[in-house]
């Protein structure tokens, strides 16, 4: 599903990959190793909630919808909603299910406990989260669980596409995939894409802080090292398949350059910042949508359906037995 404001769901990757990955919202809004016995005043309730109201006004990418959940958050409080509420990680689950109720979006949610608190400082070492094997029939396989930042992501995807360009077939397994950057997303799509032209990926629509005014981020196909072209290419989603992830399987799907197995994804299509509320609470308001050139639409809400259905316990197998066939089917001609 990373994108300036967005950068969060990267640099938290490790943090919150439970935020990113799992359907459940009850382990959602809790960043892991947060410090208990933290207790809510209705001070503290009636400041997060006008905190998560002005960022809703001012930054939701779509404003009419905002207001309404700005307007049933700050009614919730006036008819003391929150009266008895002093335990704050169940009042961003509270928020969070509040939230979503109105707008649909999930990747609206308020979290307890900053999902930065444990990360490696800036110089550790950085990884791309790239798996990469040889299956038999000589088809390829990669297992991708997020998308870092292209400056780790770009170098990690050339070693793993140079390893893997003399396969027959390749597998890219985003049925763990949570999100990521989608200069990264755009990046991975440009191996399977003609060099010789340059294809509008995806945009990304922003909303101008404050106003009802937006401007359009542009992702293109870019110079790769490789391409793996006029060769069966398979990705594998399910449930867990989030965001950035999504992305990646809905551009190739609809690029007509891969076929998706699995089940339908998430539908997560809403970028947007952490913003902190005090109490050790934050909010994540999506501040942009992601608007495909083809579709003029987005995965939001609905998912991406996959072109074979197989559980995602036997999606892999599903592709291996796929590729196989039409392999065979090729050598035949």
């Amino acid at each position: 599903m990373q994108y300036r404001r967005a950068s969060f769901l990267v640099a938290c990757a490790a943090a919150i990959s439970t935020l990113l990955a799992m359907p459940s919202v009850a382990s959602a809004e809790v960043a892991p190793d947060t410090a208990r016995g933290v207790l809510l005043d209705q001070l503290a309730i009636r400041t997060v909630i006008g905190g998560i109201a002005a960022e809703l006004h001012e930054g939701y990418v779509f404003p009419d919808l905002g207001v309404q959940a700005a307007d049933a958050l700050e009614k919730a409080l006036r008819d003391n909603a929150y009266a008895g509420v002093t335990d704050p990680a169940q009042f961003a689950l509270q928020l969070t299910e509040q939230l979503r109720a109105i707008t649909k979006d999930s990747h609206m949610r308020v979290i307890f406990g900053s999902p930065f608190r444990n990360q490696p400082p800036p110089t550790a070492p950085k990884d791309a989260g790239f798996e990469v094997r040889r299956l038999d029939g000589n088809v390829g396989y990669i297992h991708l669980a997020r998308f870092v930042p292209p400056e780790v992501f770009n170098p990690a995807a050339d070693d793993a596409m140079r390893n893997l360009s003399d396969t027959a077939a390749l597998i890219i397994d985003m049925r763990d995939n949570g999100g990521g950057h989608p200069a990264s997303v755009a990046y991975l799509v440009s191996f399977f894409l003609d060099p010789g032209v340059r294809v509008h990926i995806n945009d990304l629509i922003w909303r101008n802080r404050g106003v009802s005014t937006f401007r359009t981020e542009s992702f293109w196909s870019s110079p790769t090292p490789v391409h793996y072209l006029g060769k069966p290419v398979y990705v594998l989603v399910g449930p867990r398949t989030y965001s950035a992830g999504e992305e990646f399987a809905y551009d190739l799907q609809l690029l007509k350059r891969a076929t998706v197995i699995g089940e339908t994804t998430r539908g997560g299509a809403n970028p947007g910042g952490l913003n902190a509320l005090g109490s050790d609470l934050f909010v994540v308001v999506p501040t942009g949508r992601a608007e495909n050139p083809i579709t003029r639409s987005n995965w939001g809400g609905v998912g991406v359906l996959p072109d074979i259905w197989a559980a995602p316990e036997a999606a892999q197998e599903t592709a291996v037995a796929t590729a196989k066939g039409q392999l065979a089917t090729q050598s035949a001609r």
